[in-house]
């Protein structure tokens, strides 16, 4: 998936040579609580995006979303074997609002939602057919979920090619896969 991303980035990056700083790039960290069936994971996350002004009031945007991970060795880990991974591709459209010190934004999207996760648990497993039980105390769930992203923001006016941007969001998806995000981030305009 990294590697697809790349791709686009240097497709992207590609076209921007002839752009007239209509093409900015996003770089933010912030915190994420990620909920899918019975198990729920609250980290630190990452963002990395690059987008296009279509109009003054529109914007394309695209990237990829680290949601959280957690390592068996993890302190907040719950069991020895608990491990588990949220990260997305994301395609959104951007409508702002433009002021004397920066622009307000909304967002609306889609995202694909790589969720690998795999606990042990004292609980039966649920009886979804994409999620494998081996025994009655192992569970995991391996999927890609297609989710729905909306989030809200603002870009404040740092200098005229660099913007700090603050933002939250919310995604929802398949199998009951819910996330609630906030980022402090930095857009660099090219």
């Amino acid at each position: 998936m990294n590697r697809q991303f790349a791709i686009v980035i240097l497709c992207l990056l590609s076209f921007s040579a002839h752009a007239e700083r209509n093409f900015y790039g996003i770089l933010s960290a912030g915190y994420v609580q990620n909920e899918v069936q019975d198990f729920e994971l609250d980290k630190a996350s990452y963002k990395l995006g690059i987008g296009y002004e279509l109009t003054p009031q529109w914007y394309l945007e695209a990237g990829f979303q680290g949601l959280g991970e957690l390592n068996a060795s993890d302190q907040f880990a719950t069991a020895d074997s608990d491990v588990a991974e949220f990260s997305g591709l994301y395609l959104a459209a951007l409508g702002k609002a433009r002021g004397q010190y920066g622009e307000l934004f909304y967002r609306l999207g889609m995202m694909r939602v790589d969720a690998n996760v795999q606990s042990i648990s004292n609980l039966t497993c649920p009886g979804d057919p994409a999620v494998a039980s081996v025994g009655p105390a192992i569970c995991s769930v391996d999927n890609s979920l297609l989710a729905g992203v909306f989030g809200v923001g603002f870009d404040f006016y740092i200098h005229h090619s660099t913007m700090l941007r603050f933002e939250v969001e919310y995604i929802k998806g398949e199998q009951d896969y819910t996330a609630t995000a906030a980022y402090v981030g930095v857009r660099l305009n090219f």
